[in-house]
């Protein structure tokens, strides 16, 4: 590679330091704390799935003694199988937070990693927030190095660039310098895998929990000054030249203001629990359905025109289980006209074979278009001769990259996580438990330590692991 692009590793490593001795602003800090809600929701309840009970059942039966908390269970285990079983379990429903700039979901690897270092070293309510800060840059600076030819060849943003938000969190918390933290993202690197083919099995899951679980594993090694090629990144047969075929030096400066803006701020959070692809197609036939007061009856056929992005990541034409309709946007817009809502029953095997779905499912059916990126062109033809066509768009802002929101536009989203919180947390742990943790996530940079927060995030009596 040119002289140019030499140092995009180091220029990161010093980029992580900083924050430890130039702390985010409030609304930074606060954006980080809506990561923590929404990430201990998802993972309390992603428990009870298949891939999250086998993921935890694991960690114990390796090491049923250590300083971390397995969240939703009882439990403790070592950092790096905590880190392992709780980023399986928070993204087993597919119901987490997601982010533009790396192309992935960034809380499932970097908050399992985070709360698994700062458990094991004692750290301060602060401490979580600012490596969840810390760990969210890392993968969004990363995410806009590497473009998105990296997630179009297949590569899982999720799993590989969450390695390196992984291992950055955990170096911040370890208090690396940069060259220790120059190694630790060597280490993330030369660790990051995960396809995209896994989608709609358990792999996808297993993609967050192994980030999470290598990241935690690179920046323990730094720590003990275990060294590799301090440029991993830019390097010759590097991360960027073996995964990307528009790596860019220059995009983080562009994309994050000249290190004026911070990658938490471009983090969407989810009101449906599937691939966000599928999103906008939900979103757009609810409002078509409300707006034309359509049943199912009224519906002749759909057609939904993807482009290529779409075709490959959340197009699986006849799913056969509920993993397999997270990513079936067929299934999803059969979903949204029938108006069943987009929630974790939705994607539960017996759903996924309704019979009244299925038939409303052989009515629809999807295309290819040369569009761009996540593009969404629909076509609703009635019985009674009609035809209503839009183009997808969500309201979640799940592509709206980085966005400054004020106080108020702040609290609105804290109450409407809160409000998801309590859906997902309150048939595991309790009404009274589920209450208790939002107000200590919410206040938890004023907390001297993460005792409270650990042990609200276990049952208090034995649960059965099942839904």
């Amino acid at each position: 590679m040119s002289d140019e692009v030499v140092g995009a590793t180091r220029a990161l490593a010093e980029r992580l330091v900083a924050l430890r001795t130039s702390p985010p602003p409030q609304h930074v800090l606060a954006r980080a704390r809506h990561c923590l809600l929404d990430w201990t929701g998802v993972t309390v309840a992603g428990v009870t799935e298949d891939a999250g009970r086998i993921a935890g059942d694991l960690a114990l039966d390796e090491a049923a003694d250590g300083p971390c908390t397995l969240v939703g269970r009882p439990g403790r285990t070592t950092a790096q199988l905590a880190a392992l079983a709780n980023g399986v379990a928070s993204h087993a429903l597919d119901f987490d937070d997601g982010s533009s700039l790396m192309m992935g979901h960034p809380s499932v690897a970097v908050v399992p990693a985070a709360l698994a270092v700062a458990e094991g070293r004692g750290a301060s309510g602060r401490d979580l927030v600012t490596a969840t800060v810390a760990g969210i840059e890392a993968a969004s600076v990363v995410g806009v190095l590497v473009g998105k030819s990296h997630y179009v060849a297949g590569w899982h943003g999720t799993a590989t660039i969450g390695t390196f938000g992984a291992a950055a969190a955990a170096a911040h918390l370890l208090n690396l310098d940069v060259p220790q933290t120059q190694h630790a993202l060597g280490l993330a690197a030369t660790q990051a895998a995960g396809l995209k083919a896994m989608f709609g099995t358990m792999g996808k899951p297993f993609h967050a929990g192994r980030a999470a679980m290598s990241g935690v594993l690179a920046a323990q090694l730094a720590a003990r000054g275990f060294t590799v090629n301090p440029d991993a990144i830019e390097a010759e047969q590097g991360f960027a030249s073996t995964g990307s075929t528009t790596f860019d030096p220059a995009a983080p400066a562009r994309e994050l203001d000249d290190g004026e803006r911070y990658g938490v701020e471009a983090v969407s959070f989810k009101h449906h629990a599937c691939c966000g692809g599928t999103h906008p197609t939900i979103d757009t036939l609810t409002r078509l359905r409300r707006q034309y007061d359509l049943t199912v009856d009224d519906i002749e056929d759909v057609r939904l025109r993807v482009s290529p992005l779409i075709a490959g990541m959340c197009a699986i034409e006849d799913p056969a289980s509920g993993l397999e309709g997270k990513f079936s946007i067929r299934y999803c817009a059969a979903l949204a006209l029938a108006g069943r809502g987009a929630g974790p029953q939705s994607f539960e095997d017996a759903a996924v074979q309704d019979p009244d779905i299925r038939e409303l499912m052989a009515r629809i059916a999807t295309e290819s278009i040369d569009g761009d990126w996540t593009d969404v062109e629909l076509e609703v033809r009635l019985r009674d001769g009609r035809t209503v066509r839009a183009t997808a768009e969500s309201s979640s802002g799940e592509t709206a990259g980085l966005r400054h929101l004020d106080g108020g536009e702040l609290r609105d989203e804290w109450t409407a996580l809160a409000g998801k919180f309590d859906l997902l947390v309150t048939p595991r742990l309790g009404a009274e438990v589920a209450a208790e943790l939002v107000g200590l996530i919410d206040a938890l940079d004023d907390q001297p330590s993460l005792t409270a927060l650990t042990n609200l995030l276990q049952p208090r009596a034995e649960l059965p692991l099942v839904d």
